[in-house]
């Protein structure tokens, strides 16, 4: 197998190869998690691996990463289960750090498939399925506090959601319970997770509201002590039929959900919601918790000069698969993917994938700028050169790096619904530090000539404006600017979208702001803005100025003008492409090259020797715009 030198790519944090898998595929929908953080700083992953092109051999792996860096398995991994053709495996730890693993597989190749678990005692069978149910498949699993172990599975076809538990390590198991019929159009949407410190433990799902898995609500229903559960009690947190959702009108939910339990014991749930009524590829990630309601993450519907609604393939959107964590400090984090860079697509025509991540100091309030921590871009590639980091999910523990696992997909798209072509593709893990991530955009609003003081009749002033980009990594924005009243109510005075701005880049204009004689007499507080307009600040500052008095019968208007007008002001940002003479040269063994972007592009860097034959390959994806040796 080729093994991509991702390490000279533009990743934030080092991956690290756990194992390696033919079989692409990992989730249909909802993906829980196949990562798990040890309070000893050990690391566990699993994943469905096909150890042969093809996959007639499809087997549940399993790696640890010890607190000193070292994986147990190398970096091929360890296969635990037994039974035939086993996938689709999620993963949490038991209270002494143990992983316990569920799956489903058949007991012979062929076979009807079942669900199985494994932990430190082996391999389990779960409880036949009852009455009139073929098969329970696709097995969701979290641990209590009490060393409970909790599973939530579907029938297959996908019309029930059953829930099981075993109180002594999975040696027994109550029968399966029904949760909720979901309808076969609600896809394979089930998850559960616990609430360590409580006991509480959370089932969550998505339920069509028509026959479109693409237009359903998100369910779930909480048990306080993990074994008492009353499932007529499930809430309906989106209820988009009713109004029960900030963009009920223009987005229904996917059957993709993650949830959190925070330190405080409340629940949070990350979703993907999908245009509505026609619905397409681009893709919304939310959050809800009972505090917050809904809070946009990231997305959007419309096309831009950065995003792409590349093909996902099926059962994907161009922007889905949210997961959700929390370090000591209460800081909350969401991950999700995204196939959406211009162009990014493989030689098959589908969409390669990125990792990318945010945080929210404020409970899930406000939510700060994505960031894509691994940053390749392979256009057109023929398979085995494609780099497509997918099915992406984290750890629900968060400490001074998020931790993350996904497939390293060499030819992009899911191989079993026949998208791209067999290729053996790495497994990776990647600790991204959360101090890489943070979100700086620095504005300041600077009144020329304070005090402001506008008389009756009206009048305007001038101000400095300046956004300075002051995070790692270039940031899409939107730009705004509003005015709070003397009664406190907010008036909107500007507001520009779409604004791209690189590490270190910055804006500065010359703002002239008019005041009609009709405002009325008080105090207001000047205010700019930069975020996702409508959800998320990432950065803001403000002044005061006042109006002496009211003359209705001035006239006048709030223009404001000066945005246009003025240039923007990139700091060492060179003007053109230019790659600089080496030195030494010629050199051996050593040189340093260096070269300059006028904005983000897309570099390949290839040394070759006098006789024209590739010696390394030292450059092969997008960089952002400045100066790089």
């Amino acid at each position: 197998m080729m093994k991509p030198n991702v390490w000279e790519l533009d990743y934030v944090g080092q991956p690290e190869q756990v194992g390696t898998t033919w079989y692409d595929y990992q989730h249909n929908s909802s993906m829980s998690r196949m990562i798990a953080y040890e309070d000893d700083g050990s690391v566990h992953c699993c994943w469905m691996n096909g150890l042969v092109s093809g996959a007639s051999q499809r087997v549940i792996y399993y790696n640890k990463r010890l607190p000193d860096g070292t994986w147990v398995y190398g970096d091929v991994g360890n296969q635990v289960n037994v039974t035939a053709f086993a996938g689709y495996c999620t993963l949490d730890l038991d209270v002494s750090g143990n992983p316990v693993i569920a799956y489903h597989a058949t007991p012979a190749a062929g076979g009807t498939y079942s669900c199985y678990l494994w932990n430190s005692t082996g391999e389990h069978a779960l409880p036949a399925p009852p009455a009139g149910i073929t098969e329970i498949t696709w097995p969701h699993v979290c641990v209590d506090v009490r060393d409970y172990i909790h599973v939530v599975a579907a029938s297959n076809p996908t019309n029930k959601i059953y829930y099981t538990r075993s109180e002594d390590g999975g040696a027994t198991w109550i029968d399966w319970q029904e949760v909720v019929t979901v309808g076969t159009s609600s896809g394979v949407s089930q998850t559960v997770c616990s609430d360590l410190a409580t006991g509480k433990v959370a089932i969550g799902w998505t339920k069509a509201v028509t026959t479109s898995l693409y237009q359903s609500d998100v369910w779930y229903v909480e048990s306080s002590d993990g074994t008492t559960w009353n499932f007529a009690n499930a809430v309906n947190i989106t209820q988009f039929g009713s109004g029960g959702h900030p963009m009920s009108s223009t987005t229904r939910a996917y059957a993709d959900l993650n949830i959190l339990y925070d330190s405080n014991g409340d629940i949070h749930i990350a979703y993907t919601s999908v245009p509505y009524p026609t619905y397409g590829d681009p893709g919304m990630i939310w959050h809800w918790s009972e505090a917050t309601g809904h809070q946009k993450v990231t997305g959007t519907f419309e096309e831009t000069s950065w995003i792409s609604f590349n093909d996902p393939g099926v059962w994907r959107n161009c922007i889905d698969h949210p997961s959700l964590s929390e370090d000591a400090d209460g800081v909350l984090y969401c991950q999700w993917g995204q196939c959406t860079t211009p162009g990014d697509s493989s030689a098959g025509g589908y969409g390669n994938w990125d990792v990318y991540v945010t945080y929210s100091t404020d409970g899930g309030y406000n939510w700060m700028a994505p960031v894509n921590v691994t940053g390749t871009a392979t256009p057109g590639d023929p398979p085995g050169q494609c780099f497509s980091e997918n099915w992406a999910n984290m750890a629900k523990v968060a400490t001074d790096k998020l931790h993350l696992q996904y497939i390293f997909d060499l030819d992009a798209g899911g191989i079993p619904q026949g998208e791209g072509t067999w290729t053996l593709n790495p497994v990776f893990y990647q600790g991204v530090p959360v101090d890489s991530i943070l979100t700086n955009i620095v504005v300041t609003v600077e009144p020329i000539n304070p005090p402001i003081i506008i008389p009756p009749g009206g009048g305007s002033f001038q101000y400095e404006l300046t956004i300075e980009n002051q995070c790692d990594f270039t940031v899409h924005f939107d730009g705004w600017i509003d005015v709070i009243l003397p009664n406190s109510s907010i008036y909107d005075i500007l507001a520009r979208y779409g604004i791209t701005l690189p590490s270190g880049g910055m804006i500065m204009r010359t703002m002239t702001q008019n005041v009609p004689g009709g405002a009325p007499a008080g105090t207001y507080t000047y205010q700019a803005h930069t975020g996702d307009k409508g959800w998320n600040v990432w950065g803001e500052a403000s002044f005061n100025f006042t109006k002496s008095a009211v003359d209705g019968s001035a006239g006048g208007s709030w223009n404001c003008s000066g945005w246009d007008e003025d240039v923007t002001v990139v700091e060492n940002t060179p003007e053109t492409h230019v790659l600089s003479s080496v030195y030494p040269n010629p050199f051996n063994p050593t040189t340093a090259i260096s070269y300059q972007l006028p904005a983000t592009s897309f570099v390949n860097l290839t040394v070759y020797d006098i006789y024209g034959r590739r010696i390394a390959e030292l450059v092969n994806g997008w960089r952002d715009a400045g100066v790089h040796r």
